[in-house]
């Protein structure tokens, strides 16, 4: 089963988190210290743990609700998808049409799991079905293995249909009056003969007895509904929750962890240690003995022992996650123990585990833990990852970051973190922001109504600060560039100078550094609670980056305002349009020609050499110009002697042709988009 949303209620902090729906595999949970996070994590972490770890009523109450406190109420409520061999499985267990993969499993502070199918509350009744039913009337025989009277046979037969059409409807407690009419008529219908008379008094005795077992049978087996119930609770994920990040150095001195587990005062490195140990096959006690030993038979015996140890250990884990491919090995010497490890991309030899960076040393350390606490599979369960990385420079974070994905192939996987770098803005679907309300903690995923620190929080990820000054208007513009920013500007004064329609004066025009970053911006001000246009070129980066921001971003802001433009569709030009295509092919060459004289000069060439080959988009066409007279385009010069044209022009019958039709277009999609015309 794959878990698809949960909520928590009344655990710790958190009255009622509201339902939290799993989009992707990796959920990405935001919030400042003390929100509330461990607590959310730990509510779903007991859901269902390897180990028995139960809610605690009287720990995790929240508190000042005392009066409130039952084992009823319940805790954590989860909404789980079925694989289709589980719909499969569970199809059998019921006479009703199975129509829904969806199912609703609750966890109360006693423990205790119920089982609903939401889309279908009916489709297993509270009643026996009809295969459990003739299963137990199995237990019913008629007496053929030994010779009786033809008349006892007949009565014997009907006593047991008798019995099974009371069992197949459901009427068990009257099962028990059948014994002693049944027991008259199979003694009326005896035989006076032997050995006949012997075998049909037995037949009574067994028959009675059969009886019996057969009432128990049918009190013991479980309804449709609880073998339902039984079905899921057997099929559910281990829930995996971690959130002591602890890193083993890679070397030991076995006889010092031994006298330490001994005494119970183990450090948290010596519990790496042992757990590395046990996921090697390799048992601490014997190495010390073998450690002790002069026989150069034990020496060697083992050393094999830990090249296997260490064969088996790196076909369990390294290369597991497609990156950062290692392989372990162990040695030892006397009551030293060394693991060095090689990182078998880099080819640079075995090093030892101390030697590796830090960020290394702990993504091995959770590599263990998480195979560990795994029993091994690695797969199939919920990971449950309570701010890691905290210790990992930012460079290490983003490295986390891929290592999440990996995690994520196989396993549904939420972390929570207030680190920026451990926000991925590649998918804002992943992300949840948790949040302090008053009467608890609450999460959503509408990132516009994130509070002060969870916005900055976002606000870093994106790669702003507080203090930049981009929010001087309600409405904005976004651009790509400074291109885009001076073109689209000064077109707008040389027609609003022309009594025409531009931008409208409360619309401010913030130019970004490339179509990826203008989705940043745009995010940063809609998380501002401004109106935001974000108007991308028409090729292929604009067109990737518009549909981020309109199918990721914008559906994470509710009720947002903001929306995205492509140029293309602004002007009517169909295909691969940028800032540029604003201007007809003579013009723009002819500019092109004054910015590059001295270049083409430099090169042996004159200004008439440089052509606008073909049709189609300018951009790559003037690109393609000058890469064939071997000389680099410069579009930002072409730019500002555009720009320079159009602020001292006296009127639009300076613009080239077509252009001014161009603008007005792109002005009333502006307008359109932004609410003035």
């Amino acid at each position: 089963m794959k878990i698809k949303a949960f909520q928590v209620t009344k655990y710790r902090s958190v009255e009622d988190s509201g339902r939290i729906d799993l989009l992707d595999n990796l959920t990405c949970i935001v919030g400042k210290n003390q929100s509330g996070k461990t607590a959310l994590l730990r509510a779903l972490f007991k859901f269902n743990p390897r180990l028995k770890n139960p809610y605690d009523l009287r720990r995790e109450w929240p508190r000042g609700q005392r009066h409130l406190q039952s084992d009823d109420q319940v805790v954590c409520t989860v909404w789980f998808q079925l694989e289709p061999e589980e719909k499969e499985g569970l199809a059998g267990l019921t006479t009703e049409t199975l129509n829904t993969d969806q199912v609703v499993v609750t966890k109360d502070y006693a423990g205790r799991f119920e089982v609903t199918f939401a889309d279908q509350p009916d489709v297993f009744p509270d009643k026996l079905h009809p295969n459990a039913i003739d299963e137990a009337c199995e237990k019913l025989r008629p007496p053929t293995s030994q010779p009786v009277g033809e008349g006892f046979q007949t009565v014997a037969q009907a006593c047991i249909e008798e019995a099974r059409v009371l069992a197949r409807e459901g009427r068990f407690a009257e099962l028990a009056s059948l014994r002693s009419p049944h027991k008259q008529k199979l003694e009326a219908a005896r035989s006076g003969q032997q050995p006949q008379h012997t075998h049909e008094n037995n037949h009574v005795n067994e028959h009675d007895q059969r009886l019996q077992v057969l009432e128990q049978a049918l009190k013991a087996a479980p309804t449709m509904q609880r073998e339902a119930h039984n079905f899921i609770v057997k099929h559910l994920p281990i829930f995996i929750y971690m959130d002591d990040y602890l890193s083993f150095e890679g070397s030991a001195r076995l006889d010092e962890v031994k006298q330490r587990r001994d005494g119970k005062r183990t450090t948290a490195a010596d519990d790496t240690f042992l757990m590395i140990l046990e996921l090697a096959g390799l048992d601490l006690d014997e190495l010390i003995v073998q450690g002790q030993s002069k026989d150069s038979a034990v020496i060697h015996d083992r050393q094999l022992d830990l090249q296997d140890a260490a064969t088996t250990l790196t076909q369990r884990v390294a290369g597991r996650w497609g990156q950062n491919e290692y392989r372990i090995e162990f040695r030892a010497d006397g009551q030293n123990f060394f693991t060095d490890i090689e990182e078998t991309q880099k080819n640079i030899g075995m090093i030892p585990l101390e030697e590796q960076s830090k960020g290394f040393q702990w993504f091995f350390s959770f590599d263990m833990h998480f195979m560990h606490d795994s029993g091994g599979s690695f797969k199939g369960c919920v990971l449950l990852l309570d701010e890691p990385g905290l210790h990992l420079h930012p460079g290490g974070q983003e490295d986390l970051l891929k290592r999440l994905d990996a995690y994520s192939a196989e396993n549904v996987t939420i972390y929570s973190t207030h680190l920026p770098f451990l926000i991925d803005l590649r998918e804002p679907a992943r992300i949840r922001v948790i949040q302090q309300i008053e009467g608890g903690t609450v999460v959503s995923g509408d990132l516009g109504t994130t509070q002060a620190d969870e916005r900055l929080t976002l606000q870093a990820a994106l790669g702003m600060k507080a203090r930049q000054s981009y929010l001087v208007s309600t409405r904005n513009l976004v651009v790509e560039g400074v291109n885009d920013y001076w073109i689209v500007t000064e077109l707008s004064n040389l027609l609003l100078r022309a009594g025409q329609s531009g931008l409208a004066e409360d619309v401010m025009v913030t130019a970004a550094g490339s179509a990826s970053e203008a989705v940043n911006l745009a995010t940063f001000m809609i998380g501002q609670e401004l109106e935001v246009l974000a108007l991308f070129d028409s090729d292929d980066a604009g067109m990737r980056e518009e549909k981020r921001l309109r199918t990721k971003w914008l559906t994470s802001y509710k009720d947002s305002k903001s929306s995205t433009l492509l140029l293309g569709d602004a002007i009517n030009v169909a295909g691969a349009a940028t800032i540029e295509d604003m201007f007809p092919d003579d013009y723009y060459l002819e500019k092109m020609r004054t910015v590059h004289a001295s270049k083409l000069a430099s090169v042996g060439k004159t200004p008439a050499d440089l052509t606008l080959a073909g049709t189609g988009p300018l951009l790559p066409r003037a690109e393609a110009a000058c890469a064939g007279l071997g000389i680099e385009f410069n579009k930002g010069s072409v730019a500002k002697v555009i720009r320079r044209e159009l602020a001292m022009a006296s009127g639009i019958t300076a613009l080239p042709a077509g252009t001014n039709e161009k603008a007005q277009k792109l002005f009333r999609a502006i307008g359109s988009k932004l609410g003035w015309s």
